[in-house]
């Protein structure tokens, strides 16, 4: 898809009444399924399946969606506002970008699920609730047909989490879909429709904080991932990440290109995009450790056991009280 074709779609005068419409539509569309805790493949799947995960965001009284473009598939690509929609300041939270990565896009719902209560006057949140529509569905077709499969690219067998414009660097990578960038930055429909559209909100108000929400590792991440020297803002992102983790508990704090020295560059990545081109504070929190503590040996062979906790909506209500105040600009 050619990227200006997602740039008319992410700067449309589309009314969010008609988004809406258009989301209720299509969720309507979408066959009914049982729910994943009985695909468990000896691990409850307490998760929310793709109709399941959509129409809990459709319910959301305080939320504005717009369609800002579709995926390789076809799938529509959704941006969903909370807050004031004219307040001066905005908060991004993207999740999904993995999509084996399931935690993640369950806290980005319970975040949305607290500001839907209690939507801030001075501030507007935008979420990006799935950024890898295809990837998903792939894996909860995995996960109902008990297959057990690693699944990390889009529908080209892109890493979408290598795929952003700042230090993006062209790479096949190690195993397909595994840190495989595309042949250009921006070349995937997913992640154009997502910086086209923070483009054109970063035109109208300070975009000052970026959320990325991803699995594993108990993490809390920092820029820069694709060089080796600190952003000049480190000061700002170590501050926030140390009260991160006071409130979130045992995790660790890392500049992304620091974390395994000389090996753990992440070129192209969405907080280096975040911090580079709006000056946003950009955090990206690794929020579990997935059953990695408590595994027998034969539950290494599930990856989704590997990247999620069985207790997935538990948790990623509970983590989303942890990272709330940071989205609301209020640490």
């Amino acid at each position: 898809m050619d990227r200006h074709s997602n740039a008319e779609i992410a700067t449309s005068s589309v009314a969010p009444t008609e988004d809406l419409k258009l989301l209720a539509e299509f969720i309507e569309q979408l066959p009914e399924a049982q729910p994943l805790s009985d695909c468990s493949l000896g691990f409850p799947v307490q998760y929310r399946g793709y109709r399941e995960l959509l129409t809990d965001w459709l319910a959301l009284e305080s939320a504005r969606f717009h369609k800002i473009g579709t995926s390789v598939a076809g799938e529509p690509l959704w941006m969903v506002e909370i807050g004031n929609p004219k307040a001066p300041n905005v908060s991004v939270a993207i999740s999904g970008l993995h999509p084996i990565e399931w935690i993640g896009i369950e806290t980005a719902y319970g975040l949305a699920r607290l500001e839907n209560k209690n939507p801030s006057e001075n501030r507007k949140v935008c979420f990006f609730p799935l950024a890898n529509p295809d990837g998903f569905r792939d894996v909860e077709a995995n996960l109902r047909a008990r297959k057990r499969r690693w699944v990390r690219s889009n529908r080209n067998g892109v890493d979408l989490n290598r795929n952003w414009p700042t230090h993006f660097r062209a790479s096949r990578g190690l195993v397909a879909g595994h840190n495989a960038s595309g042949p250009a930055a921006c070349s995937e429909p997913e992640v154009a429709a997502i910086v086209d559209t923070l483009d054109e909100i970063a035109k109208h108000a300070n975009l000052d904080i970026a959320l990325s929400l991803h699995s594993i590792g108990n993490m809390i991440l920092m820029p820069w991932g694709g060089v080796w020297k600190s952003p000049v803002a480190r000061e700002q992102h170590m501050r926030v990440a140390r009260t991160l983790k006071e409130r979130l508990g045992p995790y660790t704090i890392r500049q992304v290109s620091r974390w395994v020295p000389g090996v753990s560059f992440a070129h192209g990545m969405e907080i280096d995009h975040l911090h580079q081109a709006y000056e946003a504070t950009a955090i990206l929190v690794e929020c579990t450790r997935g059953e990695v503590d408590a595994l027998r040996p034969s539950a290494l062979l599930n990856p989704f056991r590997v990247f999620n906790p069985q207790n997935g909506r538990e948790r990623g209500a509970r983590i989303a009280k942890a990272l709330e105040p940071f989205l609301r600009g209020e640490l």
